[in-house]
């Protein structure tokens, strides 16, 4: 019997063929993009090494200086008391920014103020972005570098190829030491591993390899790079600068995940401690403001950044892909619906035809739905390997470096399985409607 429904279905489909474009595209171009979007998050927001731990994660990419001035509003109010006008004048101090100055904090103002914050486990403090020029083959080429302490390897769980990480000693000792990832190796030396002890040249600077990474596959700012080098390489005068800006950022490790809120409230209580701010550029600040971030909001600041408000900037970011996901399933479900409606209309003849043998209501109801059961599985399958080609093109390609997609089968079941209910009830009602239809009507309805 299914076998007689399955040939009936694929005949049918195989006859309304602009139906059926239209059906397909909807379904595998909804499956896709489910697809690729789910593989991207994965990658980018899942908890892959070096990140497991980005749930208890607090970030402190910069501070921000701030004058503030006190305004005095009067608000008077005027009534009538035993017949005679009174005033009643209010007082209220609002605090005005009339100026400010953001950036990264220096090391001096880490060591000195952001080592005492409760529930932390760990934290380390780094210098990221630095680019490395140098000449190979006579050519010119570019390092991406994170100066950093030895937390450092503590805190993001980087898989080491060979060698490891270097220790407290090595920065104590000024050690000229540098850790790879593979890329860099390959790039350096021609081979992604089999380099320890060999020396790399930056900025006429040589430094002896310890250690090969794999290269990270998330855009984090924190940890993306082509080499990790001690921070005490940097020149003296940037570690001794007592400024509060000075190239630095911190991540503060929570001891649980439920820490991290008490953590950033425990940060922006110490904002309101300081009593003496240093001036810069000639203007007197009076307020500082220490920005942090969990790992979301770390990453929608970096993305969009607005009002500088890191909470506002994840809402917003949530708030943007909620709406396009929202489009690109909806418009395709509706569009199906739509179809689906109209296909079975015009199908009354034939509905009409088939009662007229004998055909019961059940049997005919049942066939409309085992259509779109075979349409929509072979729109699954259709996207299934759209999806797997574009993510095996987006890595091969390196249209985003340092990404790394990767197909999940679960959200393709579970998205498949939405779509199959949807093709279902968009032609259950329109289907069980016809199936009632009298014979005679179902007739005359097809000859207008």
């Amino acid at each position: 019997m299914l076998s007689n429904y399955f040939k009936l279905a694929i005949k049918v489909l195989g006859r309304q063929k602009f139906f059926t474009f239209i059906s397909l595209f909807g379904i595998s171009f909804t499956l896709m993009f489910l697809m690729l979007f789910t593989a991207f998050t994965e990658t980018e927001l899942g908890s892959h090494q070096p990140l497991t731990n980005k749930d208890k994660m607090v970030f402190l990419p910069s501070l921000k200086l701030m004058k503030v001035r006190k305004d005095t509003i009067f608000n008077i109010d005027s009534s009538m008391v035993n017949n005679m006008l009174t005033y009643d004048t209010t007082i209220t101090f609002k605090d005005r920014l009339t100026s400010s100055s953001q950036s990264e904090p220096s090391l001096h103002f880490l060591k000195n103020y952001m080592t005492e914050i409760d529930d932390v486990e760990n934290y380390s403090f780094f210098n990221p972005r630095v680019s490395f020029d140098f000449f190979l083959n006579s050519k010119k080429v570019k390092f991406e570098g994170v100066m950093t302490d030895a937390n450092f390897w503590n805190i993001f769980n980087f898989i080491f190829v060979e060698g490891k990480a270097y220790s407290q000693s090595a920065l104590d000792q000024q050690a000229q030491v540098i850790i790879l990832t593979q890329k860099a190796s390959l790039k350096y030396f021609g081979m992604n591993k089999g380099v320890l002890g060999e020396e790399v040249t930056l900025e006429g600077k040589t430094y002896k390899v310890i250690g090969v990474v794999e290269d990270p596959i998330s855009k984090n700012i924190s940890v993306i790079a082509d080499v990790y080098i001690p921070y005490t390489n940097l020149p003296s005068k940037r570690l001794s600068d007592t400024n509060f800006f000075g190239g630095f950022e911190a991540v503060f490790l929570a001891k649980d995940k439920s820490s991290v809120k008490k953590i950033q409230a425990d940060i922006d209580h110490l904002s309101e401690t300081f009593k003496e701010v240093p001036s810069y550029d000639g203007i007197v600040f009076n307020k500082i403001e220490l920005i942090n971030a969990s790992f979301l909001e770390f990453y929608a600041t970096n993305i969009y950044n607005e009002n500088g408000d890191v909470k506002e900037n994840l809402k917003t970011i949530s708030r943007a892909v909620g709406f396009l996901l929202f489009l690109f399933i909806i418009l395709p479900i509706l569009n199906l619906v739509n179809l689906n409606v109209s296909r079975i209309m015009e199908r009354s003849a034939e509905i009409g035809v088939r009662k007229a043998f004998g055909a019961h209501s059940g049997n005919i109801l049942f066939q409309f739905v085992f259509e779109n059961v075979i349409l929509t599985l072979i729109g699954g399958i259709i996207g299934l390997l759209l999806a797997v080609v574009l993510i095996y093109l987006i890595n091969s390609s390196q249209v985003l470096p340092n990404t790394v997609l990767q197909f999940n089968y679960k959200v393709f079941l579970y998205s498949l399985l939405i779509c199959l209910g949807f093709g279902i009830l968009s032609g259950l009602l329109p289907a069980y409607k016809m199936s009632k239809v009298h014979i005679v009507n179902a007739l005359k309805q097809n000859q207008r």
